[in-house]
């Protein structure tokens, strides 16, 4: 089979041997995997083992069943899950020191930027019959969202901002309006993003290189947001998130900023204000962003930008990583 593999800081596309499952796996044909941006990350600074295979973020069908698979058949469309729910323990397992910088010198499985993929059977589930693959491969960065909307103190008529305006923070957008923000400003550089922000519904949005972002929700607000998505992980938008927010208000950290960022803890702590940090996603929250998906509460248009062919894949992470990129979320097209 054909796949995207990372050597010496590139991806290129090679011929591997096709997988087999396991006992207990299954094997899928893949029909679609959303490029992450911390795949894009980890591509830029080398932070990824040479031979790996990239992407989590994938649907596609199934073609072969380990012998102790019972739960699916030839046939099945399904999407990546976290798991099974168990009772008292709905936490990814990571380790107790686990550091996401260096999740991509862990071993882990190949992924899907490849034709086929084989995974444990336990850790898909199935895709609805009107939600189209496309669609279904991004669950799991909509799942990050609702994980982060449903770990902040956000309530129904609170105010809200979302910094970077990436497929994460456009669906933390919209979460939070789900979840019941009035108002919800989203502060963003790249323009083309800020326009998929617009048309997503944001109540407005601001290019913070060129408006004083702090001044502008203070002045909206009287006091401050009730709560600030910081979903960019750039130099200036930690401390922006901090300074922005409400006496008593909240930031939730969702970015994996790679360099040090500013923060400057007078201009805030006179507030009270909280920061708390949000990795990943709860098992049970990836049934939630799929049912949302399904009852069309979650728009993926106009966020993707651009399908690819798995050929095009290394070219494609290089304009993902330009500054001025009118791209914002990009999916393979992997069959």
């Amino acid at each position: 089979m054909k796949a995207a593999v990372y050597r010496d800081k590139r991806l290129v596309v090679e011929t591997v041997s096709d997988p087999h499952p396991a006992a207990d796996e299954i094997v899928l044909r893949v029909s679609y995997c959303a490029i992450c941006g911390s795949d894009t990350h980890r591509y830029a600074l080398a932070m990824m083992s040479p031979g790996t295979i990239m992407g989590h973020e994938y649907a596609g069908v199934v073609v072969e069943v380990g012998k102790e698979v019972r739960t699916w058949k030839v046939g099945d469309r399904v999407t990546r899950s976290g798991g099974r729910p168990s009772p008292g323990r709905d936490l990814p397992s990571l380790p107790p020191r686990f550091s996401a910088k260096e999740r991509g010198f862990l071993p882990q499985r190949p992924g899907a930027y490849a034709e086929y993929l084989a995974v444990p059977a336990d850790k898909v589930m199935a895709v609805p019959r009107e939600l189209p693959d496309l669609e279904a491969s991004l669950i799991e960065p909509l799942t990050v969202a609702v994980h982060m909307v449903r770990a902040s103190r956000l309530r129904l008529g609170d105010t809200a901002v979302v910094l970077g305006a990436g497929p994460i923070g456009l669906f933390a957008l919209q979460c939070a309006f789900l979840a019941g923000a009035s108002r919800v400003w989203v502060s963003e550089v790249n323009p083309a993003r800020r326009g998929v922000a617009a048309a997503l519904g944001a109540t407005e949005t601001f290019d913070p290189a060129c408006v004083p972002l702090v001044q502008e929700i203070v002045r909206r607000t009287e006091v401050g947001a009730d709560v600030a998505f910081e979903c960019a992980g750039a130099r200036p938008t930690l401390q922006q998130a901090l300074e922005l927010v409400k006496w008593g208000g909240q930031v939730m950290v969702v970015s994996l900023a790679w360099e040090p960022v500013d923060c400057f803890p007078v201009e805030w702590v006179g507030r009270e204000v909280e920061m708390k940090a949000c990795y990943a996603h709860l098992n049970s929250e990836w049934n939630m962003a799929l049912s949302l998906m399904e009852q069309g509460r979650i728009r993926t248009q106009p966020m993707v930008s651009r399908v690819i062919d798995l050929d095009d894949i290394d070219s494609t992470f290089r304009e993902l990583l330009r500054p001025g990129t009118e791209l914002t979320q990009v999916v393979v097209k992997c069959r």
